[in-house]
């Protein structure tokens, strides 16, 4: 056996292990980057979850801070007070609102949020209803919250 025949054997060997590597890595790769999206996907997922509990949990400490944006009602508020309270309904909506966006790319939102968006739909709904508000949010979120009987039914005493 000659040199020339030993460096093609060894040429070929390496060759051959370095396909089976190849071949490896390529089998790596196939398994683990759509494991890695999935595990990505999740953790954003997670993510925007945390930072809605945050957004929500800051709107409560609003409400202990001050209480009369509990209270629809604008009988006994000051000037001030009202004020406040259109501006802390208008954040609530546009909060319902992201949710209600977000949704439809993760369903489970709608399910998790959805007595959320009942609770402060009762509480808010009023200020909701009336025309200049809501032209301030999209169509399709004023006709997904009116056909989804989010809204609660008032009488004439209520208004």
């Amino acid at each position: 056996m000659g040199i020339i025949d030993f460096v093609a054997q060894w040429h070929d060997t390496i060759l051959a292990i370095a396909n089976i590597f190849i071949a490896i890595g390529t089998l790596v790769l196939a398994i683990g980057i759509p494991y890695a999206i999935k595990g990505a996907g999740r953790e954003e997922r997670d993510t925007f979850y945390a930072t809605l509990d945050r957004t929500y949990f800051d709107i409560q400490k609003l409400v202990i801070e001050y209480p009369h944006l509990s209270q629809p009602n604008p009988t006994n508020k000051t000037p001030e007070e009202v004020i406040q309270y259109d501006a802390f309904a208008y954040a609530i909506w546009n909060f319902i609102e992201a949710i209600y966006d977000y949704s439809k790319e993760e369903k489970y939102l709608a399910e998790t949020w959805g007595c959320v968006l009942q609770h402060e739909a009762a509480v808010h709904g009023l200020w909701f209803m009336r025309p200049e508000n809501r032209k301030k949010f999209k169509a399709a979120f004023v006709e997904h919250i009116e056909r989804g009987g989010h809204l609660p039914v008032f009488s004439d005493r209520d208004s």
